[in-house]
């Protein structure tokens, strides 16, 4: 990280949605980044340059800072622009209650109030009451974003939200666009058939689900596998493999990214381009390099851990987990309806009941899968036309496209959406590569211009006062 970005906190009450003179505070992280701030020409109306804002999602914010090139190596020079990062509660070192393992105060609308909250202070704080805040997020910061412009339009001007699979959690759109519960799995298998492997996988894993059902098997695979404990459950084993061959696809980037390889669905199948298609030794071992590379090899030289810690098996993308912030969520609001479809690698049949007795049992709360739906109203955003100024992109190759905002008709006054053929989860937000597709090149620079837009339209409202 550059010298110029500081970590700093934000004092945030505990529940925004209960008035309490007494209520407990806690301390929300935050980035700041005010290289580039001010060094254009001041706005109109006396800004010094806009705000641009990253609603954090699931995770330690330093990491969404460090992926999210676009924003800080074009925009923020490009726009004079200061960059505020926020860290969600309950994530990273932001925790209302401690690292207790309790999360009774996680949810989005929380998460909502308090970027709502630190904007609103901040830009008081800064002398910057004037300046315009341009959201931004991807993933579940995507949908963040997408949500942040929905219920507080009068603290953000616009957004980019990037692979915001906000219709995953909109049920009742789902017959209409398209979408089963077999759409996210279906696009791991496209993106592996298009490569030339899909088949050589499937074959793979069943090599490993016959050799873990033995004593000698398993004792095997622990050492192909270069594990540093040898595995017991193995079931648990296998479905370590497919979660890692599920998730590459969603960042399936040109370039290299934390252990992956550029390319890594192309690099995968490469893996699996020699005789018979490998399904037999030869596959398992190459199922053990895609492993190290996902999962990386621990200080003591070998893989720490090979085991499924999610919650029923593991829903298919990111199902419910014991113990974590994440886990909590989809066991309230952000559970996946998601099932495998029949002949893939691995069989899982979505029930709810089930999920609903594993959430109960691992966080004393049941899911309520039409929550965000419910208060947001899901693809009714974009149906019938309740905010502006937001840009939704998807790319092809990740599995959560299925759940955005795909149409052209989707499109907001002031806004735009962009599907991709050949990116994947939200890479328009990651810096620039030479290796980068011409759609893509030719959206960021449209995304730009938009944003620009936006802040000079929202300066220009201000003018008068300043």
């Amino acid at each position: 990280a550059r010298a110029a970005m500081s970590a700093r906190w934000w004092r945030q009450p505990l529940d925004h949605l209960r008035c309490n003179a007494a209520q407990p505070t806690w301390e929300q992280r935050y980035l700041l980044d005010d290289t580039y701030w001010g060094k254009k020409r001041a706005m109109h109306n006396g800004c010094r340059g806009p705000i641009l804002f990253y609603s954090g999602n699931e995770g330690p914010i330093e990491a969404f800072y460090e992926s999210n090139g676009f924003m800080r190596s074009v925009l923020a020079p490009s726009l004079g622009g200061l960059l505020v990062f926020g860290e969600a509660r309950y994530y990273g070192q932001s925790q209302p209650q401690n690292n207790s393992g309790k999360f009774d105060f996680l949810s989005t609308e929380q998460i909502l109030a308090d970027y709502a909250s630190l904007l609103t202070g901040l830009k008081l704080q800064l002398n910057a009451t004037n300046c315009p805040v341009v959201s931004f997020g991807g993933s579940y910061g995507g949908t963040l974003t997408t949500l942040l412009r929905l219920k507080y339009p009068h603290v953000v001007t616009g957004g980019l939200a990037s692979s915001a699979p906000l219709g995953y959690y909109s049920p009742s759109g789902w017959r209409a666009r398209g979408v089963t519960p077999y759409s996210w799995f279906e696009t791991v298998i496209d993106v592996y058939s298009q490569a030339g492997c899909y088949a050589s996988l499937v074959h793979a894993v069943s090599a490993v689900r016959r050799l873990s059902g033995s004593g000698p098997g398993r004792a095997a695979l622990s050492a192909r596998f270069g594990l540093c404990d040898a595995f017991g459950d193995a079931n648990a084993f296998v479905y370590w493999i497919t979660e890692a061959l599920e998730s590459i696809p969603q960042v399936n980037y040109p370039d290299a990214s934390g252990g992956l390889p550029a390319h890594p669905v192309r690099a995968v199948c490469s893996l699996f381009t020699h005789a018979d298609g490998r399904t037999g030794a030869d596959g398992v071992s190459a199922l053990a390099n895609v492993t190290r590379w996902y999962y990386g090899v621990g200080s003591r030289g070998c893989v720490e851990s090979a085991r499924n810690t999610q919650l029923d098996g593991g829903v298919p993308g990111d199902g419910p987990q014991n113990g974590t912030a994440w886990g909590y969520q989809s066991c309230t609001e952000t559970l996946h309806r998601f099932s495998v479809p029949p002949g893939a690698w691995r069989s899982y049949e979505w029930d709810e009941r089930r999920l609903s007795d594993a959430c109960f049992a691992a966080f004393g709360v049941r899911p309520r899968l039409d929550w965000i739906e419910g208060w947001s109203g899901g693809y009714a955003i974009a149906d019938l036309r309740t905010t502006t100024n937001l840009i939704w992109s998807n790319g092809k190759l990740d599995p959560w496209h299925r759940g955005g905002f795909l149409r052209q008709t989707d499109a907001l006054p002031g806004g735009r959406v962009f599907v991709f053929d050949y990116t994947a989860h939200h890479q328009d937000l990651r810096a620039p590569s030479a290796d980068d597709p011409s759609e893509l090149v030719v959206a960021r620079a449209v995304e730009e211009e938009l944003i620009r837009r936006w802040i000079q339209e929202a300066a220009s409202a201000t003018a008068s006062s300043f």
